[in-house]
């Protein structure tokens, strides 16, 4: 019988991700046509598995060719185009199939939905559109070397519809993309598209989006730009995709006024559009208009209903908005509502690292261990997916208990976290025998524990200062006191002078997690060599301090600065905690420098024109914040100016 659907793959090197895609789709299709243009790992031992078609095809830079050679081997009715590092959700492609015997051969074609997980964790979320379905009638092919396109053999009009069928994509993974060089490999294969045929702004935009994923915004800029003067519809994809990306670019670039006025008339087309309404919000929370931020993102969490379209980023609907009013109200130390924002960002996204974090980070403020595993357990939010990221937050806090209490649930299938955990309690507290983690007490275990972010040469210092008499403890230490960190550290910590220069870098990343642990006197011993450090180094400490709550102590260390070596955030440290002492005068004097040397965050302008005495001052003020900001905007209250 002649297969309804046949699944067509181009593959090389992907045993990471190729079980993952086909297992999840084998049982689905009647046919799988693998074609591999080289590889050399496992990757046609695994497909073997699952078909017997498998081609070796030599790799031509042509995206397009190697498909359409895969095509040829195909007998089904239907073709499905997936890549080694996509998959998909049974339910959800059992109904595409429904749809596509429903639809009763009106359309030759059919475009997909794919979900593009990127950042660490995948975290962050990005969809497009892509050709991927269509008739194996020999009457359509593939074109363009990359970013592929039907097209019809004698370039007759398709019938195409975008279908319910949604695919999951993991290859935009940070480590995926460096692993693969595939920002490379694609702006290669573009330049000889530009170079082979007369260009369009379909592949201006492809171009920018290359440009754009390594950083280069302002050639990515310039591409989007033609791209979109090129448009033939507002209709198209791309076309709104490229103007959300104008936007972005001229954010990077911190043209904010440019990016400004571009929503503005993005308003007017894609009013429904959420990532119009967000990046309005990011700018004004880029620039210090905290009131104006928060007053879009409540609007667009408030209402799901009317932002209900999504161009390139779903999560700039939900996700990322909870997580900028959970910053948002951190920094105004309204804990309560930071912790109802970030959790509803978990609710979106479990994985989620930024909202994890603080989730824990509140709540270790306050509450007891007890009370925070009750609450995170009330809401559901641990699974086995995610227990190591809580897990990770928990002991970099240095509550170790926490720790153990969140892993009693998953105990059975995270043996060795439940040892790092016990571990990290013995190094932080020293009140768990090392006879408990015998086995993680060897060189090479925990040299990868510190490599993977597990562990600190704090904490192996800490485990020796614990338990020195234990003999593993101290037959693995033999190999630490050559490590050059270690060294370092070491003598950081127990020399009253200090040779040679200073790892700026490992004192303030010891200083933090030793401020974790609340080993106060080892801090001590650290501060009283802060006058190693280079100016900028002694800011940074500062900065630390301030953040623990350390305010009196991070003011007395600026006052030691150079004010040429501040960041924004130390103008506003400075500002919040004399603010807090009442010197609202000194406090002016540094919003005033701020303004003056052209800083970009609205704070500085609207605390000096508050409080200058000076009527010239203020007009000048006046001048600038028209000029910078277009508005004078009292309702961004100074009350919490901070972090």
């Amino acid at each position: 019988m002649k297969p309804f659907i046949s699944l067509c793959m181009i593959v090389k090197n992907e045993e990471k991700v190729i079980d993952r895609c086909l297992s999840s789709i084998a049982h689905l299709v009647q046919e799988i046509i693998v074609v591999d243009t080289g590889s050399t790992d496992n990757t046609k031992k695994i497909v073997k598995k699952y078909t017997s078609h498998i081609y070796d095809y030599e790799w031509t830079n042509d995206f397009s060719a190697a498909r359409n050679f895969a095509a040829k081997k195909a007998t089904g009715d239907w073709i499905l185009v997936l890549d080694a590092d996509e998959y998909v959700d049974e339910d959800n492609f059992k109904d595409f199939i429904q749809e596509l015997k429903n639809d009763d051969d009106k359309f030759n074609a059919y475009g997909v939905n794919i979900l593009n997980f990127m950042g660490v964790d995948g975290e962050s979320l990005a969809k497009n559109h892509h050709d991927r379905v269509y008739k194996n009638n020999g009457e359509i092919k593939y074109y363009r070397k990359i970013h592929e396109q039907f097209q019809h053999v004698n370039e007759e009009e398709l019938n195409i519809k975008v279908a319910s069928l949604l695919i999951f994509h993991s290859g935009y993974l940070n480590k995926v993309v460096n692993e693969k060089k595939k920002n490379e490999r694609n702006r290669e294969i573009l330049n000889i598209e530009f170079d082979s045929k007369k260009t369009k702004g379909f592949d201006y935009f492809n171009l920018g989006n290359e440009y754009a994923s390594v950083g280069d915004y302002a050639k990515a800029l310039g591409y989007y730009l033609e791209a979109y003067k090129r448009k033939e519809s507002n209709n198209l994809s791309w076309v709104s995709a490229s103007l959300i990306q104008i936007i972005v670019c001229l954010m990077n670039l911190k043209r904010y006024k440019d990016a400004l006025n571009v929503i503005q008339d993005a308003e007017d087309i894609y009013q429904e559009f959420a990532e119009v309404a967000f990046l309005k919000g990011e700018i004004y929370f880029l620039r210090g208009q905290r009131e104006k931020a928060k007053s879009v993102f409540h609007q667009i969490v408030a209402n799901p209903n009317k932002y209900n379209h999504v161009i390139l980023r779903p999560d700039l609907k939900d996700q990322k908005p909870h997580l900028r009013l959970g910053q948002i109200y951190l920094q105004e130390e309204n804990n309560e509502q930071a912790i109802f924002h970030y959790s509803n960002v978990l609710n979106i996204n479990r994985l989620n690292r930024d909202a994890i974090y603080n989730v824990v980070d509140i709540l270790n403020k306050f509450h007891s261990s007890l009370e925070i595993a009750e609450f995170l357990k009330a809401k559901n939010l641990i699974n086995t997916k995610n227990i190591n990221n809580y897990v990770n937050v928990c002991l970099n806090l240095g509550n170790t208990d926490l720790a153990l209490m969140l892993l009693e649930d998953f105990k059975k299938d995270n043996q060795l976290l439940y040892k790092v955990s016990l571990l990290k309690k013995s190094c932080i507290h020293g009140e768990v025998s090392p006879n408990e983690f015998l086995d993680l007490l060897n060189h090479s275990v925990l040299k990868d524990l510190n490599l993977s972010n597990w562990i600190s040469i704090v904490d192996i210092y800490l485990l020796n200062e614990n338990f020195s008499t234990h003999s593993q403890v101290s037959a693995v230490m033999k190999h630490f006191i050559s490590d050059e960190l270690f060294k370092h550290f070491e003598a950081l910590l127990q020399n009253n002078t200090f040779e040679g220069k200073v790892n700026e870098e490992v004192f303030l990343s010891s200083l933090q997690i030793l401020l974790n642990y609340k080993h106060l006197e080892f801090c001590q011993i650290f501060l009283d060599k802060v006058d190693l450090l280079s100016n900028k180094g002694k800011s940074k400490v500062a900065n630390l301090l301030f953040t623990f709550g350390l305010k009196g102590q991070a003011l007395q260390l600026y006052d030691l600065c150079n004010w040429n070596d501040f960041e924004e955030i130390d103008f506003l440290n400075i500002m919040n905690g004399l603010t807090e002492a009442s010197d609202i005068i000194h406090a002016n004097d540094v919003a005033l420098y701020a303004v003056s040397i052209n800083a970009e965050d609205y704070r500085f302008y609207e605390f000096a024109l508050k409080h200058s005495k000076d009527y010239s001052a203020k007009e000048n003020i006046r001048r600038m914040i028209k000029e910078k900001f277009g508005v004078i905007d009292f309702s961004n209250s100074y009350n919490t100016i901070n972090k």
